[in-house]
């Protein structure tokens, strides 16, 4: 793989964490939008954290070499711990591709009557098919996704300001998921899961990065695109409140509002899903072949039978997969990225002198 500059990294970092739950406002209404006012700080918290832990597992690979997801967190070389890192990881991955695979599902189903099954079955074939080139189809895919999600998404922010202005429920303690205590609980989750579930899908790239200018430049401009998309989507469901209730509740909004809107943010929301589909398969696959030469030798069968898995695991609803699922891995994860800032302070302590 080539080297990257720092328009690249942002646009991969960026694209890592741009799945259906993200672009269609379900992630992001039951993290942020349901504590009001609140859910903004939240949001401006985690996009911090998510910059910060990005900035340490990026360096790590760099002054390191490793490119495993275990080794990056883990400094010591303790086989549990690592081996706990690498099963959670690997179960994270499979799950945000089952998410993202459930998420066409359900656009299929509430734009065209589809049955579910159909739309996320001819999804992950062709996720799986592209998921053979690597890292390099990855990086490929996000530079044409990642422009035309931001642009999209911050039309109708924009678009919903003039129409309604801004306007966010009054500020709430505790959210729509009894999972979720707090706003501040809700944003360290959400960055958490998010960081954790990227390790092997943006760490490995830091190798790839021109200099360490351009790390921490691509890296700030990937947290700004996530910032710019959330705020928009956010902005836009305020506006529009009947919304949330919708399994993809950007896609019922753009739908209310121009049948032709509808069909444009479907197809928005079908980028997002399979670039995140796509990176999470890439990296699990990766992470997987790192650990098993006899995987690696058999890559091909390897994604066949994945595939398989995800398709099946779609089947269950998207909404109660996102309201499960991330927080959950929220609360576990956060355990390994304290592990990774330890190893990340480590490490910098050991370079300087």
């Amino acid at each position: 793989m080539k080297k990257i500059g720092f328009g690249k990294l942002g646009l991969a970092f960026a694209g890592s964490f741009l799945g259906a739950g993200y672009v269609s406002g379900q992630e992001l209404w039951q993290f942020f939008g349901s504590f009001g006012k609140n859910g903004i700080a939240g949001l401006c918290a985690a996009i911090a954290l998510l910059f910060v832990m990005g900035v340490m597992m990026t360096r790590l690979n760099q002054l390191t070499g490793f490119a495993d997801a275990d080794k990056l967190v883990v400094y010591r070389d303790s086989a549990p711990l690592r081996a706990a890192v690498v099963a959670l990881e690997s179960v994270f991955l499979f799950g945000v591709a089952v998410i993202m695979s459930a998420g066409v599902g359900a656009l299929s189903n509430q734009l065209f009557g589809l049955p579910l099954w159909v739309g996320s079955l001819v999804f992950i074939i062709v996720v799986s098919a592209i998921s053979l080139a690597g890292l390099s189809g990855m990086v490929s895919a996000f530079s044409l996704t990642v422009p035309v999600l931001v642009g999209v998404t911050l039309l109708f922010g924009v678009l919903s300001l003039i129409k309604g202005g801004f306007s966010m429920p009054d500020s709430a303690s505790h959210g729509s998921n009894p999972l979720m205590s707090s706003w501040l609980i809700a944003a360290i989750s959400f960055a958490c899961y998010n960081v954790f579930g990227s390790i092997a899908i943006v760490a490995p790239l830091g190798g790839h990065v021109k200099s360490k200018s351009h790390t921490y430049f691509g890296l700030g401009l990937g947290a700004a695109l996530l910032f710019t998309i959330a705020v928009s989507v956010l902005i836009s469901m305020g506006a529009y409140p009947d919304a949330v209730s919708a399994e993809l509740p950007m896609l019922a909004l753009a739908s209310s509002l121009n049948e032709y809107l509808g069909y444009i943010y479907a197809l928005l929301l079908l980028l997002a899903m399979f670039g995140t589909a796509l990176s999470s398969l890439v990296a699990f696959t990766n992470l997987l072949c790192l650990k098993s030469k006899k995987l690696e030798a058999n890559r091909i069968a390897l994604v066949i039978g994945c595939a398989v898995l995800v398709f099946f695991g779609s089947l269950f609803g998207f909404g109660d997969l996102i309201g499960v699922i991330y927080p959950i891995f929220g609360y576990l994860s956060s355990v390994f990225i304290i592990l990774m800032a330890v190893h990340y302070y480590k490490v910098r302590k050991k370079v300087k002198a």
